[in-house]
């Protein structure tokens, strides 16, 4: 994680996916960036829609959001995870988005 906490790196995701404490993962990109590719499982919440819809949003469990992190320190996975936060969430953004996540080959579903 970075020095605050707020980024998970995609090996620790990975790895914590697989762990009895898994995260739900929500893309907060457009639809069409989703269909394009996306983590495994993840839940499909627009980072513009994620305040009208905290309510799909499960309680008790650690969230990871993810965009493509086009804007580090500004994007919208960020600024969801802080959305998250300030809402009770223990939640966190992906370190570089989809595109660290799948430079490092971890699965992606089409």
């Amino acid at each position: 994680m970075n020095e605050d906490g707020s980024l998970v790196p995609p090996a620790e995701l990975r790895r914590r996916l697989d762990g009895p404490d898994a995260p739900t993962v929500i893309d907060v990109r457009d639809a069409d960036e989703y269909a394009a590719g996306h983590l495994p499982g993840a839940r499909h919440i627009p980072g513009d829609e994620l305040s009208d819809r905290l309510g799909e949003v499960p309680r008790g469990r650690p969230m990871v959001t993810y965009c493509n992190m086009r804007h580090r320190g500004d994007s919208r996975s960020e600024r969801a995870a802080a959305l998250l936060r300030e809402s009770g969430y223990d939640a966190r953004a992906l370190e570089g988005g989809f595109p660290a996540w799948e430079a490092a080959g971890f699965p992606v579903e089409r």
